[in-house]
């Protein structure tokens, strides 16, 4: 990764703050939200899991993050209704969402664009793409060179 890394992701057309960028990871599984944030760990960053739909929705309220990764099959709160949701409110509806899910459909992708998504992802995904994704949104400025040496 440290080839195509530092030069190409630090320089998205997007506002800079004197905060690290918010992610927040809305999946069920634990292990995803972690992994993102392992992933992520060289850059200024913050990753702040939710674990169902609900709890991502009260932190996206709460918390005000910059992009929005959901899963879309997960306990109380569906990814599709949370995404939904997300949009409808006026306090959430600035926020980017990135479908990262193992749902497969072939309307998939087209009924979560029509709802508000920015992108669509089948789990796995490369971490590339969903990098160069992000950085679409967020700044991804290097914190720690060492944390993508080979």
């Amino acid at each position: 990764m440290s080839g195509i890394l530092k030069e190409s992701f630090q320089t998205a057309d997007v506002p800079r703050t004197s905060r690290p960028a918010k992610i927040l990871c809305i999946d069920d599984d634990p292990a995803i939200p972690s992994s993102i944030a392992i992933r992520l760990r060289g850059f200024e960053v913050e990753v702040i899991p939710a674990y169902h739909g609900m709890h991502g929705f009260a932190i996206a309220s709460h918390e005000d993050p910059d992009v929005i990764i959901t899963d879309l099959r997960m306990p109380m709160g569906e990814g599709a209704f949370v995404l939904e949701s997300l949009k409808q409110n006026a306090q959430t509806a600035h926020i980017p969402v990135i479908v990262l899910t193992g749902q497969r459909g072939s309307d998939l992708p087209g009924r979560m664009h029509h709802l508000g998504a920015e992108r669509f992802f089948q789990k796995p995904v490369a971490f590339t793409k969903l990098l160069e994704e992000l950085a679409r949104h967020i700044p991804l400025r290097v914190r720690d060179p060492s944390a993508f040496q080979d």
